[in-house]
């Protein structure tokens, strides 16, 4: 494995034949996991839903979110020129919409990283963007979900989100603002993919992924729904042009 596959900087320090030995239902699937694993897979990597995201509503819930000063760097680091601002929609008790939004950010701020599902309470934030609500109701409740914004320059490097059958969430990426495939690239297993704007996919983020923004203001919507039967029968419910 490269270094560049691994999601933060301290991924030494795990030793995955101790956490089994510690814990072996942290990493071995359940029949759970392996059933909604495998259905999973029928959709491939990439898969668009059938939610149309209103792009004036949206672009009024930024200016709403810019007059509240939600937005916060998301997950810097020192040396790193990134430009990327976020807020909190679905976070831990108390959270409020500025809260710690990166995974590897909250760990290194706190000491531990949480579960993405138990990012499950929704702040001010969820109420406040109108653009979303059929959609948020739809999945209620979410894991940590959060608003985010690239500007020129802005990245994700290399990475996957996880790398064992055990996850606890499933993604979904919502496109805004002036995200579009010529100004955010994303690619995924190497492949670059073609989106359409104002929609929402699922994204199999288990696989190798990166992102590049060549303009300002290329907004998303980066959900975590808990991987249950229950949300992969909703999920399928609402797969674009599939019916």
């Amino acid at each position: 494995m490269n270094d560049d596959d691994f999601h933060g900087d301290n991924w030494k320090k795990y030793d995955f034949v101790k956490v089994d030995e510690k814990d072996p239902t942290k990493l071995r699937p359940s029949q759970d996991d392996i059933i909604n694993e495998l259905q999973l897979l029928t959709l491939g990597d990439w898969f668009p839903l059938d939610f149309r995201i209103n792009q004036d509503q949206w672009r009024q819930d930024k200016e709403l979110l810019q007059s509240l000063d939600y937005w916060r760097p998301f997950q810097p680091k020192k040396g790193v020129m990134n430009d990327r601002e976020s807020v909190l929609v679905y976070g831990l008790e108390g959270d409020t919409p500025t809260a710690t939004t990166g995974l590897s950010h909250f760990e290194s701020k706190y000491g531990y990283k949480p579960k993405e599902s138990d990012f499950n309470v929704p702040t001010e934030a969820r109420d406040k963007v109108k653009s979303l609500r059929t959609f948020f109701d739809w999945f209620e409740p979410f894991g940590r979900t959060f608003l985010i914004t690239l500007n020129q320059g802005g990245f994700y490097a290399r990475h996957r989100d996880h790398w064992w059958l055990t996850r606890d969430t499933i993604r979904l990426i919502g496109f805004l603002g002036n995200s579009n495939p010529s100004n955010l690239q994303w690619e995924v297993d190497g492949h670059i993919m073609s989106y359409m704007p104002g929609h929402i996919y699922y994204v199999n983020t288990a696989k190798i992924h990166r992102l590049s923004s060549w303009v300002h203001g290329c907004d998303m919507v980066v959900c975590n729904i808990p991987k249950t039967w229950t949300n992969i029968l909703k999920l399928f419910n609402v797969l674009k042009n599939t019916h």
